[in-house]
Formats: structure tokens, sequence, C-alpha cells
């Protein structure tokens, strides 16, 4: 019984000893001092402000147009007939090349009667020409034989005097003369020829309908003189003259054509607030289309004595922060152009030290260390 006694407190006796030693080594340990007033300064990023001349090109993009668009409409009324260009969208045609034809046989029967009557009434007035007006009786003998039924009338013979004009009034020849050339006019509307080398781009009709007087049957644009349509940020507008060169580049930055700028529209999109220019190709190519989207680089003009910085570093519109002595300090700028990603101005000494990066909670006199780009 005591030996069991003996060997439980020999046990008790040494986890107490173990116990102790080790609270006494944690003693030894030395714990290190919390600063709690130290703070940690932040890094900015910082550029010095050195002025140079800037070039500021704008660069947008556009919607290719055709610089000629037209609406072909009919001036008479009647069925119409096919013809060697086929009336579909796509459709490519050449200048002269007949685009519609509307039924004309009955038009041109009765300009032909018209003529007959012309005819018959000039032969009846030949012999009192002859007698009464013997210098004009050759020429008016001339223009008889020239009318042909299956071409247009050649032109009066001159009337030389008061009497040879009261005399074809009293007969109505110069009445007549101009009805057929009336008809003439209206006749030749039968057909509609191309004014341009271009394409179809809408076609209303097909061969076979009636066109009614005035009724809109096709568009038609030329193919090759495009001009690229480009809305631009009204406040940009002031950087881009008449005449500017401009690059024309494809949506993957691979200048395609060059031009020149035409015209800028006088006001401004209500939907975008920005103001179309349009910009004339120098060059045609046949890998460019109507409608097609491209990307104008205009080239501004150069602005001297200013900086470009990113707009992030300015706050409240005009205000940048520099650092003087480790501490920031606020200070106003110029801003002569605002670009999509950067800023360019002036208005700080040249060798301040501009913040670039704005750290969170900045204020006037913030302690901070800086990196310089």
């Amino acid at each position: 019984m005591n030996r069991k006694l003996v060997i439980v407190a020999s046990v008790v006796l040494i986890v107490a000893l173990s116990f102790i030693g080790m609270n006494g080594l944690k003693s030894l340990k030395k714990q290190p001092k919390k600063d709690v007033n130290r703070k940690k300064v932040p890094f900015v990023k910082v550029e010095q402000v050195v002025y140079k001349s800037i070039s500021t090109p704008i660069v947008e993009k556009g919607r290719l147009l055709s610089n000629l668009e037209v609406n072909l409409s009919s001036e008479v009324s009647g069925r119409i007939v096919e013809v060697g260009v086929p009336l579909k969208v796509g459709q490519r045609f050449k200048k002269g090349d007949l685009l519609l034809h509307i039924y004309d046989q009955d038009a041109r029967m009765d300009l032909q009667a018209q003529k007959s009557k012309f005819l018959n009434k000039l032969a009846q007035s030949l012999p009192d020409i002859r007698i009464d007006y013997t210098d004009r009786f050759d020429a008016w003998m001339d223009f008889f034989n020239a009318i042909k039924l299956d071409e247009n009338l050649p032109a009066l013979p001159e009337i030389n005097s008061g009497k040879e004009k009261v005399f074809l009034a009293s007969r109505n020849i110069l009445g007549d003369y101009y009805a057929i050339k009336s008809s003439e006019l209206k006749l030749s509307k039968y057909r509609i020829y191309a004014p341009f080398n271009g394409s179809y781009v809408q076609v209303n009709t097909q061969v076979g309908a009636v066109a009614g007087m005035g009724s809109k049957l096709a568009s038609i644009i030329e193919s090759k003189r495009l001009e690229l349509q480009v809305p631009v940020d009204s406040e940009d507008i002031k950087w881009l003259h008449i005449g500017d060169q401009v690059d024309i580049l494809s949506s993957e930055g691979d200048q395609v054509a060059s031009g020149k700028l035409l015209r800028k529209s006088e006001f401004v999109d209500e939907g975008t607030q920005s103001i179309a220019v349009f910009v004339g190709l120098n060059r045609n190519s046949s890998q460019l289309y109507q409608g097609q989207y491209l990307t104008a680089k205009f080239q501004g003009k150069q602005i001297k004595n200013a900086m470009e910085i990113p707009r992030n570093a300015v706050f409240r519109s005009n205000r940048v922060f520099v650092v003087e002595k480790g501490l920031l300090k606020e200070k106003q700028i110029s801003v002569i152009k605002r670009n999509e990603n950067s800023l360019i101005f002036n208005g700080l000494a040249e060798g301040d030290i501009l913040v670039t990066s704005v750290p969170v909670k900045a204020a006037e006199n913030m302690k901070v260390q800086f990196l310089k780009n």
C-alpha cells in the first residue's frame, strides 16, 4: 500500500515539475512590442511635368454609304416589260443600260398618228408658202422631207418675218409642232436608263406589274463612289477641318483606304449628342461595300506646350495632386482635350511631380511615397 502511494506521488510530482518548467521557458521568450502609433505610408505613381507638342488623333467608327443614291420613280403608267438587266436587289449594271421599260406601244402609235396629221397639214401649206413666201419655200420643203415617223421631229426652220409667223399660227403649225415635241418627251419617260455604274439596293416592283404614275419602283446606288459617315463627339468637332486627310481602317486595324473630310453636319444628333462628318474615299476598292462599318482615324492637329495623362489622374473635372516634400497638394489644371482614356492639359509648372494614380481616400497634405514612371 505504501509502495503504491509512493509511485502515485512520484508521478504527480514529475507532471507538476514539467508544467512549471514549460511556463518558465515561455516567460524567457521576449514578445515584440506593438507600435500602435506607426502608420503605413502609401506608394503612388507619379510623372514629372514636361510639356511638348502632342498630336490629337480622333478615332471613331463609321458606316460606308454611297455618295449617290437615286430612287427610280415612274412618270407614266403602264405594265413593266422585261429588259436585259434583271430587276433584282444586288444586280449590277453599267451606265447607259436600260433598267426599266414600261409598255409604250400604244403611246408610240399615237405619236406617229400625230406626226402623220402634221405632215398632212404641212403638205397642204407648202403651196401657199411657195407663192407668198418664195424665199422660205426651200427651208420648209427641207423640213418636210426631214420628218421621219419613227424619229423625233427636226428643229423648225427659223421664222424671218411677222407675216410668216402669222401664217404659221393661223394654220396651227406651231401648236401642232410643240404638241408632238411634248409627246416625244413623254414617250422617252417609258424607258429609264442607268445614269452611272451601280447596283440595285431596293426593288419595289417586278416584271409584269403595273407601274402607277409617281410610284417608287426601285433604288440604285453608284457602287464605287463611297463615303464614310462618322459620328464625332460634339466636343471634338472643333479639331476637325474640311480637307483633313483621314486614314480608313478595318476592324483588325489595317489601313484599307485613305480619304478626305468632305463636310460636317451643322446639327447635333439628339440621341447620341454627336455630329456626323463625311469622309470621301480616295481609292476605290472592290472589297469595300455600302453598309460596311470601318474606323476613321482623323489626324486632328498638334497641341503645343501640353502633356497627356490618364483620365483617372484627374478628379472634380480639373483637379490633380502633386507631391511636395512627401505630401499631397491639390492643384488646378487647364484641360485642353479629353480622349477616351487620357486627357491633354497644361497649367502646372514644369518639373512638378504629378500623381498619375490617386490613392484611396487621398487628401490634401497626406503623406505619400512615390514611384516615378
